[in-house]
Formats: structure tokens, sequence, C-alpha cells
């Protein structure tokens, strides 16, 4: 809701009318807009006006009190954290909510990098320990119908000929029992489940503990990220708390000049608007 008072500042004037005190002996409001520069060019915004005073009212901003929207300030934390604080006047909360996102980060790196390292030493484990071939060939000395009987294949290439390292090979070789045919301490005529007994071999075994470790790590990375989500929406809200406090008590008003036309002559006009 807008409030809008207009003090007519210079009175007794008409057009063409004639002020003899600081305007001068016989020199209109119009003549005396159009002899000043601050017309012109330093105290009202559209240069233009100088050179039509007829077709553009002289308008120029005077004071405003400032304010701050509670919009950008919600939104400003959202995207960086203390951001939204420091637009709403605050000079400590930032360096809080900013420094808990750099912590934030700190531990997510650390514990994806923990969990990068892990990852590197387990597949260089089972690289090690797994041979690939060795179950391909007991693989292949299978009868069709024991082969349905199983649930899991490695990834091969376009060909069938070699297998491809990715994601699902290593969680395949240490999680089905099927692939326990090709670790280097199993005997390869050892047929697994349902078959045969599950055997744990101590390889698999502490292959499954250090890939375990390197996903536990990981986890751990994931969770921070949802810390640091949980951070930015607290500053968020905090930020727009922060700035409907600022403006409490404040009042929303601005002073404004213009000028208008009465009668062929300009009359200078000081508005005060006021937001509530």
């Amino acid at each position: 809701m807008r409030k809008a008072l207009a003090i007519i500042i210079l009175v007794g004037l008409s057009a063409g009318g004639v002020y003899s005190g600081q305007l001068g002996q016989g020199t209109s409001v119009r003549q005396y807009f159009e002899s000043n520069k601050i017309v012109a060019k330093e105290f009202f915004a559209a240069q233009k006006l100088a050179d039509d005073l007829d077709s553009e009212p002289l308008t120029g901003d005077i004071y405003e009190f400032d304010t701050r929207s509670t919009k950008r300030a919600f939104f400003y934390s959202l995207l960086l954290p203390g951001a939204g604080e420091y637009y709403a006047g605050s000079r400590i909360k930032p360096f809080v909510f900013l420094g808990i996102e750099a912590f934030i980060w700190s531990r997510y790196f650390y514990f994806n990098s923990k969990g990068d390292s892990g990852k590197k030493t387990y597949r260089n484990y089972a690289d090690s320990h797994y041979d690939w071939t060795v179950y391909r060939q007991w693989w292949g000395n299978l009868d069709s119908t024991v082969q349905d009987s199983f649930s899991h294949d490695l990834p091969w290439d376009d060909y069938n000929n070699t297998v491809i390292r990715n994601h699902e090979y290593y969680e395949n070789i240490g999680k089905y029992d099927q692939f326990q045919i090709g670790w280097d301490d199993i005997d390869d005529n050892a047929y697994p489940p349902p078959f045969g007994d599950r055997v744990l071999s101590s390889n698999r075994e502490l292959y499954l503990e250090m890939r375990k470790k390197a996903n536990d790590y990981y986890q751990n990375a994931n969770t921070w990220i949802m810390v640091s989500l949980g951070n930015h929406l607290i500053s968020a809200f905090d930020a727009a708390l922060t700035a409907k406090k600022f403006n409490k008590g404040r009042k929303r008003f601005s002073f404004n000049l213009k000028s208008r036309d009465f009668g062929g002559g300009e009359v200078p006009l000081l508005t005060c608007t006021y937001k509530f």
C-alpha cells in the first residue's frame, strides 16, 4: 500500500510568474531551471529534460530510506550461506555461516578423497588376486542348464572376449558366491551354491572388508552434502528474518523533487512517498 504527500515548495507561482527572492528579479521558474547545470546533468536523472522541458517533467530523488528485501536475502543465502545476512546488514553472522559451509565442504572432500583412495586400493588388490580367465574357463565348461541357475555374469566387451573392469565387475566378484571361482586361494573345481558349498576365501573376505571401508567413506561424504543443504536452508531463513528485523521500525518513505506545468510555467514540487 502506498500513500503519497505532495508539497509545493514555491507558492504564489502562476503561468510565467516571477519570484524576486533566490530566483532574482524578473526571473521565471522555467528560466531558473534552464540556467542551472543541476537541472541538466547533476541533480536530475534524465539528461533529456534540459532539452525538452515541456514534454517531460523535471524529476530527481532527494532522499530515500534504505530497506532490505526479505526475498532477496533469502535467495542470496540459499545460494551462498551468509550472503543474505551480509545483504541484510549483519557483519558477524555472514562469517559464521560461511565458516560452517567451508568446514562442511572440507569434511566432504576429506571423506571423498579417502573413498577414492580406498577404491583404488581394493581394485588393485582384486587385480592381483582375482583371475577372471579362470572363472571364464570354469563357466565355459558348465552345462547350459547349470549356467541358467546362476543369476549374474561379468561384464564383457562387444566381442565377448575380454572382461570390462567397471563398477559391476568389482562388485560382482566379491558380492556373489558364483564368482568365488577365480580367487587365487579357491580350488577352481569347487562348485559355488546352489550346487556346492559357500566358500569365502580369505582373499575374498579381505577384499569385501576393503570395499566396505571405501564405501563407508563415500557414504560419509554424501552425509556432509546433506548437512551443507541444511546449512543453506537455515541461513536462508535466518537471512529473511535478519532483513525483516533490519526493516522493523524504519519509516519507508522517500523525498522526490518534481516539476509540473501550471499554466505554462514550471513549478517545483516536493513529494514525500510513504510505503506501509
